[in-house]
């Protein structure tokens, strides 16, 4: 499973192999994270995929998790976080 994380179309071109993105977890109560991005490989489609969104992803990722903007901005991350995971970033 993956980590998918919606990030603003700059931070998704901007993204690359060993370095990191911002994005928010959508869903019912939305998360701040900051990713620390590792190797880049081949995206496969998945059926649930827009047609119209973007996708890349990422393997062997760190993720951090903040509950506001604020916290994001300012590196104020939960102290625990996701290491060595999958994430699919997109636009």
């Amino acid at each position: 499973m993956a980590v998918r994380i919606k990030a603003t179309c700059k931070e998704f071109e901007a993204a690359c192999a060993d370095g990191c993105v911002y994005g928010e977890i959508r869903g019912k109560q939305g998360l701040y994270v900051y990713a620390e991005l590792g190797s880049e490989k081949d995206y496969t489609p998945s059926q649930n995929d827009n047609p119209m969104t973007e996708y890349r992803l990422f393997t062997g990722c760190n993720v951090y998790f903040a509950e506001t903007r604020e916290q994001q901005t300012n590196g104020d991350f939960n102290a625990e976080h996701l290491p060595n995971v999958t994430v699919v970033i997109y636009c």
